[in-house]
């Protein structure tokens, strides 16, 4: 390791910021709310351990809960590390480092399919689901409510209890455990629990990298099995660094615990409770109102948060309106202000909704945006450039050329491409391989498929036409066998994308999107691109466009900020909707993390109804009226009319 030349690793902290980022001795957790940097001194403590305590940077691990939270930790840190450490600290979701020490330690894995292969969303949703409908003879709602028993029964550790503990149906079990078999998945919900097994139950498992200091951002989004994981790491000698705030713990889909930070301090004896107090974000108004809906549970861990020296006032405003037509005008209309007479630029304005199900909530908000002259980018949808029939070819093919037999790759080539097999040609090789113990890659792969009745003689014309293709690509990505370095990565898949798409705007498209993916996750080979694509939900990942307003749920504007915040929709029909008990506590918990967003401005908006399509969604579907989110009613902030606010804009 390269002595470094000098302390720098404080510089740019605050007094608060540097106390915490420097303890030694013991495990500690970092609680602070919204805009107290606690990444940022997340990031310092990483350059602390290896700059000033001389920690070896290969024993350093920092999980993150996105891939572009990973990103953004990995570049603060490498950037004022290049050059000087030959090593440098892990950072990774919790999901791809699962699947990293997954893959490492797969001989000694009997229970999962091999080689390793992780089901991505359009595998599960298109394949995985369509399978088990026919399988099981239940509809798609059916088979999805199973798939999610079963991953609550990994998140919560439930699996881990007797049977009557577990909420996934046997049945459904059996026909997804042949599925699987059959096509050499495991599901991205399983990994963390399959890691968590693993260390529990071989002593013979080796973690990668060994680990001596463990820090773990957005500790309040940890489930049973993150925790349990983590308490394995730190069982095997690690010292664990959590920083959240139990107030933003809004994944309660995937059985979030708040409890895990709150309870941070028992479960990790001796520990250090530290804290950030100022907030560098929220002008003070915004502060305020956040602070007032936070301090409705009654469970929340007190902790100080106060405006930087020198914030504004700031400006909250909450406006009501007769129904979606009048807020959506209002808001282009503002939208228009702001960037015209205030300043802005249109990515200055974020604007959040709770849901947008089927684009009910962003038509009438993009058609208005459209007709006042505002730039929009609606990032609502799971879907990336990936999810098209282009990209699947693409990724299909990638991984073929990784493994020749990967049984997902073949499947979707079958479905994408314009080769009219059907489904019952599909099912034909499903039961040739359930009938002779093999997987579906393997039959056409290698057997004789002209003996597959009736399907046969067109499933051996389409597996010529794809293995054509494969001798085309996959040598365009083949390492050099004179011993020189090969191409860098985007520059391989370049090439494979101008042989296995034709150009135009779905080329160009998924180009950048696995662009982003390299850039992201610091892949510099194909097997940590694709691993990187595996690990990785889209639900949860971010797009912001420059250049214009951004549209986002509010589940992805975790980690985000803006000088404009509007919050849209702000009915108690929808917030907290139909959710009760713990599920309502996240539904405030993200109201909370949604108006901590604003910098200078937050704007929420209600409508006392909602007509035609809107009519049909929320707590009271079918009914038009609609009324203001319970936690904002007895708040600070006196509702007033949108519509004239809009027009006394200037005056």
């Amino acid at each position: 390791m390269t002595t470094p030349p000098g302390p720098t690793w404080d510089a740019g902290l605050l007094p608060d910021q540097r106390l915490a980022a420097a303890h030694v001795g013991t495990h500690a957790r970092l609680l602070a709310g919204p805009g107290t940097g606690k990444t940022f001194t997340l990031a310092k403590r990483i350059l602390f351990l290896v700059e000033d305590r001389k920690v070896d940077p290969h024993s350093v691990v920092a999980l993150t809960f996105t891939r572009a939270a990973a990103y953004d930790l990995r570049r603060r840190i490498y950037d004022e590390l290049a050059g000087r450490f030959a090593e440098r600290p892990t950072v990774a979701t919790l999901h791809s480092y699962a699947l990293r020490n997954l893959l490492h330690n797969a001989p000694r894995l009997e229970a999962l399919p091999q080689p390793l292969r992780i089901a991505d969303d359009w595998e599960e949703r298109r394949i995985v689901v369509e399978d088990l409908k026919g399988l099981i003879g239940a509809n798609a709602d059916t088979v999805r409510d199973r798939l999610a028993e079963l991953s609550a029964d990994w998140d919560t550790l439930g699996i881990d209890g007797d049977a009557a503990q577990r909420k996934a149906d046997p049945r459904f079990v059996g026909a997804w455990q042949e599925h699987r078999h059959i096509y050499g998945y495991t599901l991205r919900a399983e990994l963390v629990y399959q890691l968590k097994h693993a260390l529990e139950q071989r002593v013979d498992i080796e973690l990668v990298p060994p680990t001596q200091h463990l820090l773990v951002d957005e500790y309040q989004d940890l489930n049973a099995c993150d925790l349990a994981v983590i308490y394995s790491i730190r069982a095997r000698g690690a010292e664990v660094y959590g920083v959240g705030d139990d107030d933003q713990s809004i994944y309660g889909f995937r059985h979030a615990l708040p409890a895990g930070i709150r309870g941070f301090l028992d479960r990790y004896k001796p520990a250090a409770d530290l804290k950030l107090e100022i907030c560098h974000r929220c002008d003070k108004a915004i502060i305020n109102v956040a602070k007032f809906v936070a301090k409705l549970d009654p469970h929340s861990v007190d902790k100080p948060l106060r405006p930087r020296a020198g914030a504004g006032d700031g400006e909250v405003r909450l406006l009501r309106f007769n129904d979606q037509y009048e807020e959506a005008n209002a808001v282009a209309s503002l939208c228009r202000y702001l960037i015209d007479e205030s300043g802005h630029r249109p990515d200055d304005i974020l604007i959040l909704l709770r849901s947008d199900r089927y684009g009910v909530f962003s038509k009438p908000l993009a058609e208005a945006l459209k007709t006042a002259g505002v730039p929009v980018n609606l990032n609502l949808s799971a879907d990336t450039p990936l999810d098209t029939d282009e990209g699947r070819t693409v990724l299909a093919f990638l991984r073929l050329c990784r493994h020749g037999q990967d049984s997902l790759a073949w499947r979707t080539l079958l479905e994408v491409r314009a080769n009219r097999i059907g489904a019952s040609a599909v099912s034909a090789v499903y039961e040739t391989a359930r009938t002779e113990g093999i997987t579906f890659g393997e039959v056409l792969s290698e057997r004789n498929l002209v003996a597959i009745p009736k399907f046969g003689k067109k499933l051996q014309t389409e597996r010529t036409a794809i293995l054509r293709d494969l001798l085309a690509t996959c040598p365009l990505l083949d390492t050099p066998t004179d011993g020189s370095q090969p191409p860098p990565l985007v520059e391989r898949l370049t090439k494979v994308l101008d042989t296995v798409l034709p150009e135009g705007e779905q080329r160009a498209s998924v180009a950048a999107y696995l662009n982003r993916i390299i850039v992201e996750s610091d892949a510099l080979t194909l097997p940590e691109l694709l691993q990187a694509v595996s690990a990785s939900g889209s639900e949860t990942e971010q797009a912001m466009v420059q250049g214009a307003v951004n549209v986002l749920t509010m589940h992805r504007a975790k980690g985000l900020s803006a000088r404009t915040v509007i919050v849209m929709a702000a009915e108690d029909e929808y917030i907290p909707g139909k959710q009760a008990g713990t599920a309502e506590d996240d539904e405030r918990r993200l109201l909370y993390v949604s108006l901590s967003r604003a910098k200078e401005r937050l704007i929420i908006t209600f409508a006392t109804n909602r007509k035609h399509q809107q009519r049909h969604t929320g707590r009271t579907s079918g009914e038009t009226v609609r009324n203001l989110t319970r936690y904002l009613r007895d708040g600070p902030i006196p509702p007033r009319d949108g519509n004239e606010y809009v027009r006394d804009l200037g005056r």
